[in-house]
Protein backbone atom coordinates (compact mmCIF):
# COMPACT_ATOMS: atom_id res chain seq x y z
CA UNK A 1 0.00 0.00 0.00
CA UNK A 2 1.47 3.36 -0.95
CA UNK A 3 1.39 6.52 1.17
CA UNK A 4 -1.41 8.19 -0.76
CA UNK A 5 -3.65 5.13 -0.43
CA UNK A 6 -3.04 5.13 3.33
CA UNK A 7 -3.90 8.81 3.51
CA UNK A 8 -7.20 8.25 1.74
CA UNK A 9 -8.03 5.32 4.01
CA UNK A 10 -7.36 7.44 7.07
CA UNK A 11 -9.48 10.20 5.60
CA UNK A 12 -12.37 7.79 5.16
CA UNK A 13 -12.46 7.29 8.94
CA UNK A 14 -13.27 10.95 9.39
CA UNK A 15 -11.41 14.16 10.09
CA UNK A 16 -8.68 14.47 12.67
CA UNK A 17 -9.77 17.16 15.08
CA UNK A 18 -7.93 19.15 17.71
CA UNK A 19 -8.86 19.45 21.36
CA UNK A 20 -9.45 22.83 22.93
CA UNK A 21 -10.18 24.44 26.27
CA UNK A 22 -13.90 24.50 27.04
CA UNK A 23 -13.97 28.29 26.88
CA UNK A 24 -12.30 28.17 23.49
CA UNK A 25 -14.15 27.20 20.31
CA UNK A 26 -13.18 23.64 19.42
CA UNK A 27 -12.46 22.47 15.91
CA UNK A 28 -13.92 22.46 13.33
CA UNK A 29 -15.40 25.95 13.53
CA UNK A 30 -18.11 27.81 11.68
CA UNK A 31 -17.71 31.51 11.59
CA UNK A 32 -18.55 32.32 8.04
CA UNK A 33 -22.21 32.70 7.90
CA UNK A 34 -25.65 31.38 8.50
CA UNK A 35 -25.33 27.89 9.78
CA UNK A 36 -27.61 26.60 12.55
CA UNK A 37 -27.51 28.81 15.65
CA UNK A 38 -24.35 29.07 17.70
CA UNK A 39 -25.03 28.67 21.41
CA UNK A 40 -22.69 29.40 24.33
CA UNK A 41 -22.11 25.67 24.71
CA UNK A 42 -21.34 25.27 21.02
CA UNK A 43 -19.32 28.31 20.03
CA UNK A 44 -17.50 26.37 17.39
CA UNK A 45 -20.20 24.58 15.50
CA UNK A 46 -21.73 25.24 12.16
CA UNK A 47 -24.32 22.78 13.46
CA UNK A 48 -24.93 21.14 16.88
CA UNK A 49 -21.97 19.00 17.89
CA UNK A 50 -24.02 15.80 17.76
CA UNK A 51 -25.83 16.58 14.50
CA UNK A 52 -24.36 13.59 12.71
CA UNK A 53 -25.46 11.26 15.52
CA UNK A 54 -28.99 12.69 15.40
CA UNK A 55 -29.08 12.37 11.63
CA UNK A 56 -26.70 9.60 10.51
CA UNK A 57 -27.48 10.33 6.86
CA UNK A 58 -25.92 13.78 7.20
CA UNK A 59 -22.39 12.37 7.33
CA UNK A 60 -22.93 10.35 4.17
CA UNK A 61 -24.05 13.11 1.83
CA UNK A 62 -21.97 13.69 -1.28
CA UNK A 63 -20.92 17.08 0.06
CA UNK A 64 -19.78 15.61 3.37
CA UNK A 65 -17.70 12.96 1.62
CA UNK A 66 -15.76 15.64 -0.24
CA UNK A 67 -15.34 17.68 2.96
CA UNK A 68 -13.76 14.70 4.67
CA UNK A 69 -11.40 14.18 1.77
CA UNK A 70 -9.90 17.64 2.18
CA UNK A 71 -10.34 18.13 5.93
CA UNK A 72 -7.30 16.14 7.06
CA UNK A 73 -5.32 18.60 9.18
CA UNK A 74 -2.35 16.40 9.98
CA UNK A 75 -0.97 13.17 8.64
CA UNK A 76 -0.93 10.12 10.94
CA UNK A 77 2.55 9.74 12.43
CA UNK A 78 3.35 6.55 10.54
CA UNK A 79 2.69 8.42 7.27
CA UNK A 80 4.17 11.79 8.28
CA UNK A 81 7.57 10.19 8.93
CA UNK A 82 7.75 9.19 5.27
CA UNK A 83 6.50 12.45 3.76
CA UNK A 84 8.67 15.33 2.55
CA UNK A 85 8.74 18.15 5.09
CA UNK A 86 6.75 20.42 2.77
CA UNK A 87 3.76 18.05 2.95
CA UNK A 88 3.55 17.88 6.75
CA UNK A 89 1.24 20.08 8.79
CA UNK A 90 3.10 23.20 9.88
CA UNK A 91 5.16 23.43 6.73
CA UNK A 92 2.89 22.74 3.81
CA UNK A 93 2.75 24.72 0.63
CA UNK A 94 0.62 24.36 -2.47
CA UNK A 95 2.89 24.39 -5.46
CA UNK A 96 1.73 22.92 -8.71
CA UNK A 97 4.40 20.22 -8.71
CA UNK A 98 4.26 18.95 -5.12
CA UNK A 99 0.59 18.74 -4.32
CA UNK A 100 -0.73 17.79 -7.72
CA UNK A 101 1.12 14.51 -7.21
CA UNK A 102 -0.73 14.09 -3.95
CA UNK A 103 -4.00 12.21 -4.51
CA UNK A 104 -5.72 14.19 -1.76
CA UNK A 105 -5.39 17.42 -3.76
CA UNK A 106 -6.08 16.06 -7.21
CA UNK A 107 -8.91 17.94 -8.86
CA UNK A 108 -8.56 21.22 -6.95
CA UNK A 109 -9.17 24.08 -9.41
CA UNK A 110 -6.31 26.60 -9.48
CA UNK A 111 -6.95 29.81 -11.42
CA UNK A 112 -3.31 30.90 -11.15
CA UNK A 113 -1.97 27.72 -12.75
CA UNK A 114 -4.45 27.05 -15.54
CA UNK A 115 -2.31 24.45 -17.31
CA UNK A 116 -1.76 22.56 -14.06
CA UNK A 117 -5.46 21.74 -13.74
CA UNK A 118 -6.96 18.42 -14.75
CA UNK A 119 -8.27 18.19 -18.30
CA UNK A 120 -11.84 18.08 -16.99
CA UNK A 121 -11.37 21.25 -14.93
CA UNK A 122 -9.59 23.10 -17.73
CA UNK A 123 -12.63 22.48 -19.92
CA UNK A 124 -14.90 24.06 -17.29
CA UNK A 125 -12.78 27.17 -16.64
CA UNK A 126 -14.13 30.17 -18.54
CA UNK A 127 -12.38 33.52 -18.89
CA UNK A 128 -14.78 36.43 -18.37
CA UNK A 129 -13.88 39.57 -20.35
CA UNK A 130 -14.30 42.67 -18.22
CA UNK A 131 -12.49 45.22 -20.37
CA UNK A 132 -9.70 46.03 -17.89
CA UNK A 133 -6.13 45.22 -18.97
CA UNK A 134 -4.25 43.09 -16.47
CA UNK A 135 -7.35 42.10 -14.46
CA UNK A 136 -8.17 38.38 -14.66
CA UNK A 137 -11.71 37.13 -14.11
CA UNK A 138 -12.94 33.54 -14.41
CA UNK A 139 -16.11 31.52 -14.14
CA UNK A 140 -16.51 27.75 -13.77
CA UNK A 141 -19.25 26.29 -15.93
CA UNK A 142 -20.10 23.51 -13.47
CA UNK A 143 -20.86 26.05 -10.72
CA UNK A 144 -23.06 28.70 -12.42
CA UNK A 145 -22.78 32.16 -10.92
CA UNK A 146 -19.45 31.62 -9.13
CA UNK A 147 -16.90 34.24 -10.25
CA UNK A 148 -13.20 34.50 -9.34
CA UNK A 149 -10.76 37.39 -9.47
CA UNK A 150 -7.39 35.73 -8.74
CA UNK A 151 -4.87 38.14 -7.25
CA UNK A 152 -7.35 41.04 -7.32
CA UNK A 153 -5.93 42.56 -4.13
CA UNK A 154 -2.38 43.87 -4.34
CA UNK A 155 0.11 43.04 -1.55
CA UNK A 156 -0.34 46.60 -0.28
CA UNK A 157 -4.12 46.16 -0.12
CA UNK A 158 -3.71 42.80 1.60
CA UNK A 159 -1.55 44.38 4.29
CA UNK A 160 -4.16 47.12 4.77
CA UNK A 161 -7.05 44.68 5.21
CA UNK A 162 -5.09 42.24 7.39
CA UNK A 163 -4.08 45.07 9.69
CA UNK A 164 -7.68 46.31 9.85
CA UNK A 165 -9.02 42.80 10.52
CA UNK A 166 -6.62 42.24 13.42
CA UNK A 167 -6.41 45.69 15.02
CA UNK A 168 -9.77 47.32 14.19
CA UNK A 169 -12.53 44.86 13.31
CA UNK A 170 -12.00 42.81 16.49
CA UNK A 171 -12.64 45.83 18.75
CA UNK A 172 -15.91 44.97 20.52
CA UNK A 173 -16.55 48.63 21.35
CA UNK A 174 -17.10 49.16 17.62
CA UNK A 175 -18.13 45.76 16.23
CA UNK A 176 -19.72 42.65 17.72
CA UNK A 177 -17.63 39.47 17.83
CA UNK A 178 -18.04 35.95 19.13
CA UNK A 179 -16.25 36.69 22.41
CA UNK A 180 -18.35 39.76 23.20
CA UNK A 181 -21.74 38.21 22.35
CA UNK A 182 -21.61 34.39 22.38
CA UNK A 183 -18.97 33.29 24.89
CA UNK A 184 -20.04 31.60 28.14
CA UNK A 185 -18.52 34.59 29.89
CA UNK A 186 -18.77 37.49 27.42
CA UNK A 187 -15.72 39.73 27.40
CA UNK A 188 -14.74 43.00 25.84
CA UNK A 189 -11.92 42.96 23.29
CA UNK A 190 -9.78 45.77 21.90
CA UNK A 191 -8.65 43.86 18.79
CA UNK A 192 -8.49 40.33 17.41
CA UNK A 193 -7.20 37.79 19.91
CA UNK A 194 -7.56 34.03 20.25
CA UNK A 195 -9.96 32.32 20.50
CA UNK A 196 -11.96 34.88 18.45
CA UNK A 197 -13.35 33.34 15.27
CA UNK A 198 -15.52 36.09 13.81
CA UNK A 199 -16.52 39.72 14.05
CA UNK A 200 -19.37 41.51 12.27
CA UNK A 201 -19.52 44.85 10.47
CA UNK A 202 -22.77 46.63 9.64
CA UNK A 203 -25.95 44.67 10.33
CA UNK A 204 -25.35 41.94 12.92
CA UNK A 205 -26.61 38.43 12.26
CA UNK A 206 -28.76 36.97 15.06
CA UNK A 207 -27.57 33.39 15.44
CA UNK A 208 -30.47 32.11 17.57
CA UNK A 209 -33.25 33.33 15.28
CA UNK A 210 -31.17 33.14 12.08
CA UNK A 211 -32.30 36.62 11.10
CA UNK A 212 -31.09 40.21 10.96
CA UNK A 213 -32.64 43.07 12.93
CA UNK A 214 -32.76 46.54 11.36
CA UNK A 215 -32.10 48.13 14.76
CA UNK A 216 -29.00 46.08 15.56
CA UNK A 217 -25.91 47.11 13.69
CA UNK A 218 -22.45 48.61 13.96
CA UNK A 219 -20.76 50.96 11.53
CA UNK A 220 -19.65 49.65 8.15
CA UNK A 221 -16.23 50.98 7.00
CA UNK A 222 -16.62 53.31 4.03
CA UNK A 223 -13.26 52.15 2.64
CA UNK A 224 -14.51 48.57 2.52
CA UNK A 225 -17.80 49.67 0.98
CA UNK A 226 -16.01 51.44 -1.87
CA UNK A 227 -13.68 48.50 -2.55
CA UNK A 228 -16.53 46.00 -2.69
CA UNK A 229 -18.67 48.21 -4.91
CA UNK A 230 -15.73 48.63 -7.29
CA UNK A 231 -15.32 44.85 -7.53
CA UNK A 232 -19.01 44.31 -8.24
CA UNK A 233 -18.98 46.97 -10.97
CA UNK A 234 -16.33 44.97 -12.82
CA UNK A 235 -18.67 42.04 -13.43
CA UNK A 236 -20.79 42.08 -16.60
CA UNK A 237 -24.49 42.23 -15.76
CA UNK A 238 -25.24 38.95 -17.53
CA UNK A 239 -22.88 36.93 -15.32
CA UNK A 240 -25.47 36.36 -12.60
CA UNK A 241 -26.41 32.96 -14.01
CA UNK A 242 -29.79 31.61 -15.16
CA UNK A 243 -31.01 35.04 -16.17
CA UNK A 244 -30.33 36.58 -12.75
CA UNK A 245 -28.40 39.79 -13.35
CA UNK A 246 -26.20 41.72 -10.98
CA UNK A 247 -26.81 45.22 -9.67
CA UNK A 248 -28.26 47.73 -12.11
CA UNK A 249 -29.21 51.38 -11.88
CA UNK A 250 -32.70 50.25 -10.87
CA UNK A 251 -31.42 47.84 -8.20
CA UNK A 252 -28.14 49.31 -6.89
CA UNK A 253 -25.82 47.07 -4.93
CA UNK A 254 -24.98 48.27 -1.43
CA UNK A 255 -22.69 46.39 1.01
CA UNK A 256 -24.55 46.36 4.33
CA UNK A 257 -23.03 43.54 6.39
CA UNK A 258 -19.74 41.70 6.60
CA UNK A 259 -18.51 38.76 8.61
CA UNK A 260 -14.78 38.77 9.27
CA UNK A 261 -13.64 35.17 9.75
CA UNK A 262 -10.39 34.22 11.49
CA UNK A 263 -9.14 30.75 10.51
CA UNK A 264 -5.97 29.51 12.26
CA UNK A 265 -4.35 26.54 10.52
CA UNK A 266 -6.28 23.41 11.51
CA UNK A 267 -9.72 25.03 11.61
CA UNK A 268 -12.54 24.62 9.13
CA UNK A 269 -15.90 25.97 8.04
CA UNK A 270 -18.37 23.21 7.23
CA UNK A 271 -21.16 23.13 4.65
CA UNK A 272 -23.71 25.93 4.91
CA UNK A 273 -25.77 28.38 2.87
CA UNK A 274 -25.99 32.18 3.15
CA UNK A 275 -29.73 32.65 2.73
CA UNK A 276 -30.94 34.86 5.59
CA UNK A 277 -30.63 38.14 3.70
CA UNK A 278 -33.69 39.67 2.06
CA UNK A 279 -31.65 40.83 -0.95
CA UNK A 280 -30.58 37.40 -2.22
CA UNK A 281 -30.54 38.63 -5.80
CA UNK A 282 -27.48 40.71 -4.89
CA UNK A 283 -24.00 39.13 -4.86
CA UNK A 284 -21.92 38.03 -1.89
CA UNK A 285 -18.26 39.12 -2.17
CA UNK A 286 -15.51 37.20 -0.36
CA UNK A 287 -11.93 38.46 0.16
CA UNK A 288 -9.16 35.96 0.96
CA UNK A 289 -6.17 37.07 3.04
CA UNK A 290 -3.19 35.26 4.57
CA UNK A 291 -2.97 31.48 4.34
CA UNK A 292 -4.45 29.70 1.32
CA UNK A 293 -7.57 27.57 1.63
CA UNK A 294 -9.41 24.77 -0.10
CA UNK A 295 -12.89 26.12 -0.88
CA UNK A 296 -15.83 23.90 -1.83
CA UNK A 297 -19.02 24.94 -3.61
CA UNK A 298 -21.86 22.72 -4.75
CA UNK A 299 -25.56 23.32 -5.36
CA UNK A 300 -28.62 23.98 -3.19
CA UNK A 301 -28.50 20.32 -2.11
CA UNK A 302 -25.94 18.53 0.07
CA UNK A 303 -26.65 15.44 -2.01
CA UNK A 304 -24.64 16.93 -4.87
CA UNK A 305 -20.85 16.69 -4.71
CA UNK A 306 -19.13 20.10 -4.59
CA UNK A 307 -16.16 21.26 -6.64
CA UNK A 308 -12.89 22.25 -4.93
CA UNK A 309 -11.01 25.51 -5.57
CA UNK A 310 -7.73 26.89 -4.27
CA UNK A 311 -8.03 30.39 -2.79
CA UNK A 312 -4.81 32.31 -2.22
CA UNK A 313 -4.19 35.57 -0.40
CA UNK A 314 -5.48 38.42 -2.54
CA UNK A 315 -8.10 36.34 -4.37
CA UNK A 316 -11.72 37.50 -4.52
CA UNK A 317 -14.70 35.19 -5.04
CA UNK A 318 -18.17 36.49 -5.90
CA UNK A 319 -21.33 34.42 -5.41
CA UNK A 320 -24.12 35.36 -7.82
CA UNK A 321 -27.21 33.65 -9.20
CA UNK A 322 -27.34 29.92 -8.31
CA UNK A 323 -23.99 30.18 -6.49
CA UNK A 324 -25.49 32.76 -4.12
CA UNK A 325 -27.80 30.05 -2.73
CA UNK A 326 -25.42 27.09 -2.95
CA UNK A 327 -23.84 25.10 -0.13
CA UNK A 328 -20.18 25.94 0.35
CA UNK A 329 -17.41 25.15 2.83
CA UNK A 330 -13.74 25.67 3.71
CA UNK A 331 -12.48 22.28 4.95
CA UNK A 332 -8.77 23.02 4.98
CA UNK A 333 -6.37 25.90 5.62
CA UNK A 334 -2.84 25.59 4.20
CA UNK A 335 0.09 26.84 6.26
CA UNK A 336 1.56 29.18 3.65
CA UNK A 337 0.96 32.82 4.66
CA UNK A 338 2.94 35.14 2.33
CA UNK A 339 6.01 36.68 3.95
CA UNK A 340 4.84 40.21 3.13
CA UNK A 341 1.96 39.69 5.61
CA UNK A 342 3.91 38.24 8.49
CA UNK A 343 7.28 37.94 10.23
CA UNK A 344 9.78 35.35 8.94
CA UNK A 345 10.67 32.48 11.26
CA UNK A 346 14.25 33.68 11.62
CA UNK A 347 13.13 37.06 12.95
CA UNK A 348 10.99 35.72 15.80
CA UNK A 349 12.16 36.10 19.38
CA UNK A 350 12.09 33.08 21.70
CA UNK A 351 9.31 34.75 23.69
CA UNK A 352 7.23 35.16 20.52
CA UNK A 353 7.73 31.51 19.57
CA UNK A 354 6.66 30.46 23.06
CA UNK A 355 3.35 32.27 22.70
CA UNK A 356 2.11 30.00 19.91
CA UNK A 357 -0.28 27.13 20.56
CA UNK A 358 -2.35 25.34 17.91
CA UNK A 359 -1.04 27.79 15.29
CA UNK A 360 -2.45 30.77 17.18
CA UNK A 361 -0.44 33.61 18.66
CA UNK A 362 -0.85 34.91 22.24
CA UNK A 363 -3.05 32.07 23.44
CA UNK A 364 -1.61 31.49 26.91
CA UNK A 365 -4.39 30.97 29.48
CA UNK A 366 -4.42 32.71 32.85
CA UNK A 367 -4.37 30.73 36.14
CA UNK A 368 -8.19 30.72 36.19
CA UNK A 369 -8.14 29.16 32.68
CA UNK A 370 -9.41 32.31 31.00
CA UNK A 371 -7.47 33.74 28.09
CA UNK A 372 -5.05 36.62 28.44
CA UNK A 373 -6.64 39.88 27.34
CA UNK A 374 -4.79 41.77 24.62
CA UNK A 375 -4.84 45.52 25.24
CA UNK A 376 -4.23 47.36 21.99
CA UNK A 377 -4.11 50.71 23.77
CA UNK A 378 -1.07 49.57 25.74
CA UNK A 379 0.90 48.84 22.56
CA UNK A 380 3.10 51.26 20.70
CA UNK A 381 2.51 51.64 16.95
CA UNK A 382 5.53 49.42 16.34
CA UNK A 383 4.16 46.77 18.72
CA UNK A 384 0.75 46.89 17.02
CA UNK A 385 2.38 46.40 13.63
CA UNK A 386 4.33 43.42 14.90
CA UNK A 387 1.27 41.98 16.67
CA UNK A 388 -0.94 41.79 13.57
CA UNK A 389 1.87 40.24 11.57
CA UNK A 390 2.48 37.64 14.28
CA UNK A 391 -1.23 36.77 14.31
CA UNK A 392 -1.18 36.25 10.53
CA UNK A 393 1.73 33.76 10.51
CA UNK A 394 -0.54 30.70 10.59
CA UNK A 395 -3.95 32.18 9.83
CA UNK A 396 -6.37 32.94 7.04
CA UNK A 397 -8.67 35.95 7.26
CA UNK A 398 -11.83 36.02 5.17
CA UNK A 399 -13.99 39.12 4.81
CA UNK A 400 -17.32 38.26 3.19
CA UNK A 401 -19.74 41.05 2.38
CA UNK A 402 -23.41 41.00 1.48
CA UNK A 403 -26.46 43.24 1.08
CA UNK A 404 -29.12 42.45 3.68
CA UNK A 405 -32.11 44.65 2.76
CA UNK A 406 -33.33 45.93 -0.62
CA UNK A 407 -33.56 49.44 0.84
CA UNK A 408 -30.60 51.82 0.80
CA UNK A 409 -29.08 52.08 4.30
CA UNK A 410 -26.64 54.98 4.18
CA UNK A 411 -26.78 55.40 7.97
CA UNK A 412 -24.42 52.40 8.30
CA UNK A 413 -21.32 54.07 6.96
CA UNK A 414 -18.55 55.64 8.97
Amino acid sequence: MDINTEVLLDLSKGPIEMDAHEDQPSFPISMGSHSPPVSPSNLSGDRPADAENQNPGFSHTEFRKVEKKYKLIQFPRRIARRLPASQRTGGETFTGSDHRRDMVFRGVVDFEDLEGNTEENRAAIRAIPIGEPGVACFGFTRVPGLIFFPGALTPEEQRFWCRAAILDFGDSARHENILSTHAKSPRETTCYQPPMRWATLGFSYQWTSQTYRPDRHSSFPTTLRRRIEALVRRIPANEGGEGLSLATAATPYQPQAAIVNYYPVGTALMAHQDISEQALEQPLVSLSLGCSAIFLMGTKSRDDAPHAFLLRSGDVAVFTGPARLAYHAVPRILDDCPEYLTIPEGELSEEERARYAHHMYFQHPMPDCSFMRVDKAAMTEEEQERYWRLCMRHMRVNINVRQVYPEVCDFLYE
